[in-house]
């Protein structure tokens, strides 16, 4: 739902500020499934919002997984027809949504599905807030048992697309998703996930926040870099390495380097010693993906 266009309506029909409130509670609290279920606000106010706005401007295609798999994994068509994927993962009392950003992305890594998409367009804050209310409907509707959580409790922005090239989009679905009168999520529970872009990971650091950073890595040596992640080229490891220094030595939190394995490309003797030399800090962390 875009809460901009409704928050509109609504002055221009002179509601008073509460009713907002209460369509904010609905959606992001607790989690009904459209204007038709708001029973605290008028009937014929339902009707209106009901005609004039989309509860989520995603809709789900089709899904794979379930709630008691502990995973699940949603294709979900736009307004515009656009389609991307959303991810839920439910890990003991950890219950992550991971985001798409784009409808593609620009960067072409070799090993990525969505590289070789293209670029369609950037998602708004409100699309990609509406894949966490989705989830959470979705967890409503599916849970095990009475006592289940039904709400995503952790973000990842690692989905399709690059967080930095879509941040204004993106930081403002960050606020929302923090707010306390939004889906209150903690800094701390919210991770961003970068190709390794070094202007924005400085801008980043800047910002002061909470926020987890995690950056693609994937080779410790600038050539096998550049081969699958042509954006490499524009970001050398060097100076993507004096950046993250910059984020832990302000920011005092661990930095995520992501690093998924290779048969026979990134996963030799010689790599893993690289390697070693690469993540001295004792803030940097590896994740294996294999």
């Amino acid at each position: 739902m875009d809460l901009n266009k409704v928050k509109q309506f609504l002055e221009e029909q002179n509601f008073p500020n509460f009713r907002l409130n209460q369509i904010r509670e609905a959606f992001f609290i607790q989690s009904l499934g459209g204007f038709e279920q708001i029973t605290n606000i008028p009937q014929d106010l339902r009707n209106n919002l009901k005609e004039k706005f989309s509860w989520l401007l995603v809709k789900e295609t089709k899904t794979q997984g379930s709630v008691k798999a502990e995973v699940a994994k949603s294709l979900l068509k736009l307004e515009d027809k656009q389609k991307i994927e959303s991810v839920l993962m439910i890990y003991r009392d950890w219950i992550s949504a991971c985001l798409s950003v784009m409808v593609g992305c620009p960067l072409g890594c070799t090993f990525c599905a969505t590289g070789q998409m293209g670029f369609k367009r950037n998602l708004t804050a409100f699309e990609i807030i509406d894949q966490i209310v989705y989830w959470n409907e979705f967890l409503k509707s599916h849970k095990i048992h009475e006592s289940y959580k039904s709400q995503v409790t952790r973000v990842v922005f690692m989905g399709m697309g690059e967080p930095f090239l879509n941040w204004e989009n993106v930081w403002e679905a960050i606020k929302i998703i923090n707010a306390k009168d939004g889906l209150n999520i903690g800094q701390r529970h919210i991770t961003v996930s970068t190709a390794g872009i070094i202007s924005k990971i400085y801008e980043f650091t800047d910002l002061d926040t909470e926020i987890n950073l995690a950056i693609s890595l994937h080779s410790p040596f600038q050539g096998k870099k550049e081969e699958i992640m042509p954006i490499a080229k524009q970001n050398p490891l060097p100076d993507l390495l004096k950046a993250c220094e910059y984020y832990v030595s302000k920011t005092k939190r661990k930095l995520f380097f992501e690093y998924a394995l290779i048969n026979g490309f990134n996963d030799g003797e010689e790599d893993v010693l690289e390697l070693k030399k690469v993540l001295t800090n004792k803030l940097f962390h590896l994740n294996l993906i294999i």
